[in-house]
């Protein structure tokens, strides 16, 4: 008999858990507040500057990757356009960082953004006064030259401030590379009226289809890149620490169904927050969260309308009534343009995740206790 009742609780244990597993699963769809207008011909990536006085006019600053006559897109919170940059050969990812040092008094913001078929990157100023974009790009901005071919192509780019000195890095990858130092790590400097490149190091391994996807926490000093299906990897980012193995790793091959694509931090604090990472899908792209501490736990995924998104940004910063607990960006193919989503959103998501894990718990509990009590009176 005794035999029949442990078989039993564990067969009621092993339903009760699979339920409740399979609730968490269920993955809900948030829609966009707003909608950007759309680019010419092929949106890839999407970054966010702050306005350090006025947030409500800070810049959404896209790509447009077409060869020869791609460009830059500078939206403004309600998705209207306000500059067009033209004739890039075929960028793709584009970064923002704040107070580049000019000099000891004077600092500027800049956004970085590689050139593909020109194998170099384009720097630009943001003037805080007109909101437009000035081109500073010098003349030794180029990147993996010691490569060729697509080995030589620079894809991806993130950029990362240093706390303690204030040196800004470029992280590069290529449209394809070698199995071990994928990654290129670039010093921006300043050259009298321009921005040129110094190399620092190849560093990153490779499995995967390509690695496009970069995203720095310049906070924590990592940086996380998508080894497109096969998974996420973490790195240290300051080159001084000398430390060129892999610390980290989120594996994208079971609970995918598209490619690992865009990642985006959204912080909370000094130290916590969320990584987001896009899982690529034509008509609905999910966004599955991460902890951004510790060994980067999942905790929830959200659906979108989204097609087949690429890059993604975030911000937790007050902007305006539409996202005052700041938005995430994703880029929407069958539309070329991007969508903003309003944080709150996302945000009662995982409050309301939160809160059935703790009713979960509680309800387990109580089961426990009755399975005591049926054992109790079976056995006496």
């Amino acid at each position: 008999m005794l035999y029949l009742i442990t078989l039993f609780f564990f067969f009621c244990t092993y339903i009760y858990w699979g339920q409740t597993l399979n609730n968490n699963q269920l993955i809900p769809f948030i829609q966009e507040t707003i909608a950007t207008e759309s680019v010419q011909t092929d949106p890839d990536d999407p970054a966010i500057w702050i306005h350090p006085n006025q947030p409500e006019l800070s810049l959404i600053i896209c790509t447009d990757k077409t060869a020869r006559i791609g460009g830059l897109y500078i939206f403004d919170l309600d998705g209207k356009i306000l500059q067009h940059i033209e004739n890039i050969d075929r960028p793709n990812n584009v970064d923002v960082e704040y107070g580049f040092k000019i000099n000891e008094t004077y600092s500027i913001d800049l956004v970085v953004l590689t050139e593909r078929l020109q194998g170099r990157l384009r720097i630009f100023s943001i003037d805080i006064n007109t909101r437009q974009l000035y081109e500073l790009t010098g003349r030794n901005t180029n990147v993996f030259i010691d490569s060729s071919g697509d080995h030589a192509a620079p894809m991806g780019l993130a950029l990362y401030k240093r706390v303690n000195d204030g040196k800004i890095y470029a992280i590069i990858s290529r449209k394809s590379g070698p199995n071990h130092g994928y990654l290129g790590q670039y010093e921006l400097i300043w050259n009298e009226q321009s921005i040129d490149l110094k190399f620092i190091r190849y560093f990153g391994d490779f499995q995967g289809e390509e690695i496009e996807s970069i995203v720095v926490d310049d906070q924590l000093g990592f940086v996380y890149y998508s080894d497109e299906s096969y998974g996420i990897r973490k790195y240290n980012v300051d080159p001084q620490t000398n430390q060129t193995e892999q610390i980290g790793f989120i594996n994208t091959t079971n609970l995918w169904q598209g490619d690992s694509e865009g990642l985006a931090l959204y912080t909370t604090s000094d130290k916590n927050g969320y990584l987001i990472i896009t899982d690529q899908i034509k008509n609905g792209s999910i966004f599955h969260i991460y902890e951004r501490q510790g060994a980067n736990s999942y905790i929830k995924s959200i659906k979108t309308r989204a097609d087949k998104t690429d890059g993604i940004e975030a911000t937790s910063s007050l902007l305006n009534k539409n996202f005052p607990r700041g938005l995430l960006i994703v880029m929407n193919g069958i539309d070329k343009n991007f969508l903003l989503y309003d944080w709150r959103n996302i945000e009662n998501e995982l409050i309301l995740l939160k809160n059935n894990v703790h009713f979960n718990q509680l309800n387990f509990i109580y089961f426990i206790l009755e399975m005591c009590c049926i054992w109790f009176n079976f056995s006496f």
